[in-house]
């Protein structure tokens, strides 16, 4: 039934499993020692009262010898002294004690076992992901992986703390119950036990037929987890091409199949559990009866019956908790076999030989490789990335590797990195040993020698969420202060840390959002020079970054060759090539050309007509390349103006624009806070993660969760109706077997007869198992449609505050709002509101009930349920209250940490930092241990306090019935019946009482959803203005990124006033961190500015409607996000009704035709997740494919070219320009690079500065 190998996980968790079983064994051997005690202290009522006593009992020899009638119960005299009492008061605080400590005992090793495992797991999934090597995006999915060490774990917890310790103890307590029960009386011993097997019949026929449907179940889970990552980190291109609304309407849909699927596992599930009530209280019933029929025959005494009375629910209450357990056990066991499954993937194989430390020389000879996916799919040799490709790259040298992109560049780094593997022919390194030269062919390379002995810095390298230090320190953990200036100096990047506040520990946020592109680049370059490898591979390192901090970077690498390195430098500026020692030319996956530049430009072959291409591109616009005439180069970093902006803004549209080239300039301030970041900035403003919302009292959450149920209080009055009924029939019908055993003792009670009292059973277990299904299919029924609309308005609060708002917010923390917070508010909806109704209802019935026995039993039947359902539940929120946030908190923590350690799981191999890894998630799931443990110790506490005061409540009522039959024996029926009708009345308040455990975390991620859901956007969308596209304009805007109450965040734009024109290019340069991507987000009005007004054709911006300017508006962000399916889907974003041939116009436009048409499936090809299938320059090319199917009246590029070589980059910017200029009503163009090329095609050139 499930796994064995999760015991393999953890050595000793199985010990503890079984820990927990013997004490939840031991709880039982207290339950039962307390109904023997309990029996035997009312011994002398039930004698009195049984007429079957012995005959020395029922006569009395008179003074003549003759025989006389004893005396009826009337007649009795009962009575107890004080040291008759003695005894039973010792033996019910002695039975109290040990149920108490076995039920703390039983809480904590279930929690260990669970916590021990959980934490086993996420160990041994990441230490399983380094273990795989660089190539592991190849074999496993991030999603599935970030799903699976989050909520899949979590879903582990309940299988090892609650379930397996039940299902050993299910099995010991009938057989425990029969022994003990075999000297009463043999019959009903026998037919409890016999009844009892069948649960476990039941539970075991769903598990076989249940375990499919699961599987499914769980993959609609995770389909949903996966889409909602996808969708929330590309939720910025959704929203800028208006497809959020889509792809909410598909999130709710399969938000609705999960609601449908979890509805069908319910189903099977309840059914499973009203057959197995069925059985529970038909087997209780028909052990009670055979008890009954017994004691007619004389085979068993009053007291006996009453004995197995109190034990019969004993037999079954343990198994029919255990099916209660199977839903979140088969969720447990497929989440378990998963992972299991993901920790039994074969790793790749590596060879043993180590690679040369120092003067290594890097040869590729012949080497061939293609992609699995795509070898798979096509026998063709087109298909190869990489085919007879041979180059040498030598010690102290610097060799650069060009070509267009798709030709193979990064093919081969991945190789070189063992991203990839499985390539024909022979790379090889060889050692300049003094002593001899030292061969090792890759394929034969230790892992470990390989990490050590090749660094990759690209365009994507990853910065954690952490400090700049320990960023760095991954590289070379041991490394001084002094080592790492050292590496920040020969980066070009030590004199902005030192202008840091924080200096070496300033913070980086998450997706290094607080940095600009060169910065983030060089501090990746300055962690890559302190691995101090023999190799470094620079792939498109200097994409998308300013002039300046392209010449930074080159200078660094430059150093790094004359230092002696073997360096590798990937490129697609052609200028960058110039200077080095050798060139690689990549053309269609094989090398076709090598040599120095001078070299190669004399032989006329592709590099020389690469470099021409690039040189045309650089002159592109003078020579009639675009529509335009030609003018002169002019300087666009001339002398900036200070003070003032571009003076008064010209009327959109109007033809007053200097001429085609001609620089302008705009006043900004430095656009980056000190360790901070404008993106998340906005962030900072809304509560804080875990955080009760300020004024977000319990009671008014509460109130408000009510109100978010209130259409569906149908579903749950009807729910409410069905659990009275059920509740009442499980208190009553051992109440009714003990009606029938005094109607057979001739004295019935309330009137009742033996056979109205034996339908009274039957009925009772009948009702039972029908109104548990009723009463737990409404219930969830609401659950999980609320649940449903959580996410409708949680995933819609993110599309409001996107994208400022949720820019630099942690992804992980997210995903949990919309998976994990929303999935805890079923506690709530399905386990709290009506339990605490019928817990009210059936509390009044059985006051009600006991009142016509006798008013001293209501009056204390009122007073326990009041205690154990009302001030135990308070004083158990007052202690546990605190921990919901906080474990909300440390959870979303994790959930952050896991997520960005995915992310970042290329650098975390690379440096070989998979154990310091491990260590931090081991050191952040044991603060979250910590938190959980103490709501674990006081869940156990007031577990064992809710039994004890269970037991202490029982004996008061059983001290009242002595009390009541030393003044009146006749009340002894009456009193036995109010005191098994309270000692069986306590299921509904005990459920009352556990609530607190569950509902501080229900609670804390309800406010959460709520804060979400309240936050104030930055901008507020209630424009309805539809105005033509006729231009937009700036006018005297001022505008600094909004921060903390501690933060001080200095002004971006100051005063700017720009004028976007109908139609042409507006070109627009300057450093990083300047402004330049501020100005664009405040025309596709990401915020709005603090003085000023951003206007479309003349009017405000706020004014007009949202959906209006987004299909007059595209913009290509600097990142080209590509969701998780074909590239057909991506591009359909922009257009969802755009034939094929409205495809291939886009895609021939973006010089992307040849890539689509080289692939088997050609737009129907996956581009995987990230869009990792393909090179970073393909990415952008689809994005700008997309960006040009839009349409739009004003197109905004954000570094359109930043990655592209020169050749596609000539095509774009033509394309650009064609669109522009190409026909009379073309759009306006605002284009942002850093790039002199591009800005050949600008009407105007703005310089940001």
């Amino acid at each position: 039934m499930f796994d064995k190998r999760l015991f393999s996980v953890v050595p000793g968790v199985g010990r503890l499993v079984a820990g927990k079983a013997a004490l939840l064994w031991v709880t039982l051997l207290a339950n039962i020692a307390f109904a023997i005690t309990l029996v035997m202290f009312l011994f002398d009522l039930l004698n009195a009262a049984d007429p079957h006593r012995p005959v020395t009992a029922n006569c009395q020899i008179t003074p003549n010898g003759g025989c006389a009638p004893a005396p009826g119960l009337a007649d009795i005299h009962i009575a107890m002294t004080p040291n008759q009492a003695v005894p039973y008061i010792v033996a019910f605080i002695v039975i109290a004690a040990i149920r108490y400590a076995a039920t703390r005992g039983a809480t904590h090793l279930g929690f260990l076992a669970a916590e021990k495992v959980k934490l086993a797991l996420r160990q041994n999934m990441i230490r399983k992901m380094h273990a795989l090597g660089p190539s592991y995006s190849n074999t496993v999915r991030t999603s599935s992986v970030v799903q699976l060490a989050g909520e899949g774990v979590e879903q582990v917890q309940s299988f090892f703390d609650l379930f397996l310790p039940q299902l050993f103890y299910s099995v010991l307590a009938p057989i425990t119950l029969f022994v003990v029960l075999l000297p009463v009386n043999l019959p009903a011993a026998v037919t409890l036990l016999v009844c009892a097997p069948l649960i476990v019949l039941i539970v075991g026929l769903v598990a076989m037929s249940a375990a499919r449907v699961f599987k499914k179940y769980w993959g609609k889970y995770t389909d949903l987890g996966a889409t909602f990552l996808d969708d929330l980190q590309g939720l910025e291109t959704l929203k800028n091409f208006d497809a959020d609304k889509a792809a909410h309407a598909t999130m709710n849909r399969r938000a609705e199949e999960f609601r449908v699927m979890t509805m069908k596992v319910l189903q099977i599930q309840l059914r499973s559990l009203s057959v197995m009530d069925l059985v529970a209280y038909g087997g209780a019933a028909a052990g009670i009866g055979v008890a009954l029929w017994q004691y007619v025959s004389y085979g068993v005494n009053l007291p006996g019956v009453l004995l197995i009375v109190l034990l019969s629910a004993d037999f079954f209450i343990p198994l029919r908790q255990l099916g209660s357990y199977f839903h979140v056990a088969m969720n447990g066991m497929t989440s378990s076999r998963k992972i299991l499954d993901l920790l039994d993937t074969p790793e790749p194989d590596h060879g043993s030989a180590a690679m040369p430390d120092a003067d290594v020389t890097v040869r590729f000879d012949g080497v061939g490789f293609r992609y699995a996916d795509t070898a798979a799919e096509s026998n063709t040799t087109d298909t190869y990335a990489l085919r007879d490709a041979s180059f040498i790259a030598r010690p102290g040298e610097l060799t650069a590797i060009v070509g267009i992109s798709g030709s193979g560049k990064s093919t081969a780094a991945g190789l070189l990195a063992g991203r990839l593997t499985g390539y024909t022919g022979s790379i090889t390194f060889t050692g300049d040993d003094p002593s001899g030269s030292e061969t090792v062919e890759l394929r034969d390379a230790s892992l470990d020698s390989l990490l050590a002995g090749v660094t990759i810095v690209s365009a994507t390298s990853h910065l954690f969420h952490d400090t700049l230090r320990a960023n760095l320190l991954m590289a070379d953990p041991d490394a001084t202060d002094d080592d790492l200036w050292h590496a920040l100096e020969l980066a070009r990047i030590a004199d902005f840390v030192h202008a840091q506040p924080n200096g070496l520990d300033m913070p980086i946020d998450e997706g290094a959002s607080n940095l600009s592109g060169g910065q983030k680049q060089r501090i990746a370059l300055a962690r890559g020079l302190l691995h101090d490898s023999a190799i470094t591979v620079f792939d498109e390192a200097t994409s998308n970054v300013d002039a300046d901090s392209e010449r930074l970077i080159l200078d660094a690498i430059h150093d790094l060759a004359s230092a002696g390195k073997t360096v590798i430098m990937i490129t697609h500026r052609m200028a960058n090539a110039v200077d080095t020692d050798r060139v690689a030319v990549f053309d269609h996956g094989t090398v076709v050309e090598t040599g120095t530049h001078d070299e190669l430009m004399a032989e006329g072959g592709e590099y020389a007509r690469l470099f021409r291409v690039q040189s045309a591109v650089e002159e592109f616009g003078e020579c009639g390349g675009g529509s335009s005439s030609c003018v002169d180069d002019r300087g666009v970093r001339d002398t900036v103006l200070c003070g003032a902006g571009l003076g008064s803004p010209q009327s959109a549209g109007a033809d007053s624009s200097p001429q085609r080239g001609e620089p302008e300039h705009a006043n900004t301030s430095e656009a980056r806070r000190p360790g901070g970041s404008p993106q998340s900035a906005g962030a900072d403003s809304s509560p804080q993660r875990g955080e009760p919302e300020p004024g977000m009292a319990t009671v008014a959450l509460i109130r408000r969760l009510l109100g978010e149920a209130s259409p569906l209080a149908g579903f749950m009055a009807a729910a409410v109706v069905c659990g009275v009924i059920g509740h009442l029939s499980a208190t009553l019908l051992p109440t009714f077997g003990v009606i029938g055993l005094f109607a057979l003792a001739g004295h019935p009670v309330w009137g009742i007869g033996v056979v109205p009292a034996v339908i009274g059973l039957a009925v009772c277990a009948v009702l039972r198992g029908a109104m548990r299904y009723v009463e737990q299919f409404m219930n969830h029924n609401v659950a999980f449609r609320l649940l449903a609309l959580f996410r409708d308005k949680a995933f819609g609060a993110l599309r409001r505050l996107a994208p400022a708002k949720l820019a630099g917010r942690g992804k992980g923390d997210l995903v949990a709002l919309i998976t994990t917070d929303v999935e805890l508010l079923e506690i709530f909806f399905a386990h709290t509101i009506s339990p605490v109704v019928i817990a009210v209802v059936t509390s009044i019935a059985f006051a009600a009930l006991l009142a016509g026995l006798n008013p001293w039993f209501a009056l204390l039947l009122v007073i326990a349920h009041l205690t154990v359902g009302v001030a135990l539940p308070r004083l158990f929120a007052a202690r546990v209250t605190p921990l919901g946030a906080q474990i909300r908190k440390t959870s979303a923590e994790l959930d952050d940490y896991v997520l960005d350690g995915m992310r970042g799981m290329d650098e975390t191999i690379r440096f070989n930092q998979g154990e310091r890894r491990v260590a931090s998630i081991t050191e952040r799931t044991m603060a979250l241990w910590n938190r959980r443990g103490r709501l674990s110790r006081a869940n156990g506490v007031f577990a064992g306090l809710g039994g004890v005061l269970v037991e202490l409540f029982t004996v008061i009522a059983a001290a009242i019935a002595l009390t009541l039959a030393f003044a009146d024996s006749l009340s002894v029926p009456n009193s036995i019946v109010a005191v098994t009708l309270i000692s069986s009345s306590f299921g509904p308040t005990l459920a009352l009482s556990a609530l607190p455990a569950n509902l501080t975390q229900t609670f804390a991620s309800a406010r959460r959803l709520f804060a979400l859901m309240d936050e104030t956007p930055a901008v507020e969308e209630h424009g309805t203005a539809v105005p033509d596209y006729t231009g937009m304009t700036l006018d005297h805007v001022t505008f600094a990124y909004p921060g903390n109450e501690s933060a001080v965040m200095p002004t971006i734009l100051n005063d700017v006033s720009l004028s976007v024109p109908r139609s042409g290019v507006l070109g627009v340069q300057g450093r990083s961190g300047a402004g330049k991507s501020t100005m664009l987000k405040l025309l596709m009005r990401y915020w709005d500015p603090d003085s000023g007004v951003v206007r479309m054709s003349g009017v405000d911006l706020r004014a007009v409607d949202a959906q209006h300017r987004r299909l007059l508006q595209a913009m290509l962000a600097q990142e080209t996000y590509l969701f998780d399916g074909t590239i057909r889907e991506n591009l359909l974003l922009a257009d969802p009704h755009a034939n094929d041939e409205d495809l291939a116009d886009a895609c021939r436009s973006a010089s992307v035709t040849d890539l689509i048409d080289s692939l088997p499936n050609g737009l129907d090809t996956a581009v995987g997740e990230l869009g990792d299938r393909l090179s970073e320059g393909e990415r952008q090319r689809i994005g700008l494919a997309r960006v040009f199917l839009r349409r739009a009246d004003l197109v905004l590029f954000d570094e359109p070219t930043s990655r592209l070589d020169a050749l596609n980059e000539a095509v774009i910017l033509r394309s650009i320009d064609d669109l522009a200029h190409g026909t009379t009503d073309g759009p306006a163009v605002m284009l942002v690079s850093h790039r002199e090329s591009a800005m050949r095609i600008a009407d105007r050139i703005i310089h940001v500065d």
